[in-house]
């Protein structure tokens, strides 16, 4: 199983969209199958793993926006 960063949005019961940054893991396939509960937060005991979380953050943001919720893991497109 893998896993990156990626943009996932949430639709509130008043039509609000919402945006965060989550850890998505994948099937052997490729085919997202699930994302962590909370998004993520940025931190570690080094400056170096600082970095490489900006980056991976930065690469998420190149990527498409993944419906959370019941929709996922469909595209976000955005209407």
């Amino acid at each position: 199983m893998s896993w990156n960063h990626r943009i996932l949005v949430t639709e509130d019961n008043n039509g609000d969209i919402y945006f965060q940054i989550h850890e998505v893991f994948y099937n052997g396939d490729g085919t997202p199958n699930g994302y962590t509960m909370n998004p993520i937060t940025i931190g570690s005991d080094d400056i170096k793993g600082l970095t490489w979380t900006v980056n991976k953050i930065k690469e998420c943001l190149k990527k498409p926006i993944l419906w959370g919720d019941n929709k996922f893991p469909q595209e976000y497109l955005k209407t």
